[in-house]
């Protein structure tokens, strides 16, 4: 029911961007970002929010620091994964997927935290996100099949379902460490959490 109920909601607020489509052609990147080494013996996955401003905090503050310290030496495996909450936050999250490269989806991905503010407060946010995808080689034609795609839309809403239903996630950005959910509120707390699991 849970499922349902979030997948209408978040598919009738979308509506207005564009006319959903049940499928579309062109190139779409599914699933969760990986970053460092994927043997790394410790996990951290955020579940994380394009119109949330802490998640923006911890993509412009912590994740770099977390990448110096653990990611990029190989003791880390960190996972991003989208919990769309809003139509802006599905036109983002869908924006970040019309590529089938992940580099250029984390690219974006980070452009679209650190300009949140100035997307989130424009007269015209759609056209931001529209300069943003440009910017990472997406064509505006390729953008505007990719952001009508309703599977496309579906599969952010089921990573979505997937953190409600495992993890009981209920606010952003949610961290794990190998698993279990923190309670963090600064970078220490994450060190202190990855340093107890190593």
């Amino acid at each position: 029911m849970l499922k349902k109920a979030v997948l209408a909601a978040i598919l009738l607020a979308f509506a207005p961007v564009a006319h959903a489509q049940d499928s579309a052609e062109g190139p779409r990147l599914r699933g969760e970002l990986t970053y460092g080494d994927k043997t790394a013996k410790v996990e951290v996955i955020e579940y994380g929010s394009f119109t949330c401003p802490h998640c923006a905090r911890f993509a412009r503050e912590i994740l770099p620091q977390l990448k110096a310290d653990y990611i990029d030496t190989g003791k880390v495996k960190f996972i991003f994964r989208n919990f769309v909450r809003d139509r802006y936050d599905m036109a983002v999250a869908v924006t970040t997927r019309c590529t089938t490269s992940a580099d250029t989806t984390k690219a974006m991905t980070e452009t679209f935290f650190e300009r949140q503010k100035e997307w989130m407060t424009s007269d015209n946010p759609y056209a931001v996100m529209a300069e943003i995808a440009g910017d990472a080689g997406v064509s505006q034609t390729e953008l505007g099949n990719c952001i009508s795609d309703r599977a496309l839309q579906e599969h952010m809403v089921e990573m979505r379902n997937f953190g409600i239903e495992s993890y009981q996630i209920n606010a952003v950005p949610a961290i794990l460490v190998n698993g279990a959910k923190i309670d963090m509120h600064s970078y220490e707390d994450l060190k202190d959490a990855i340093e107890a699991a190593q």
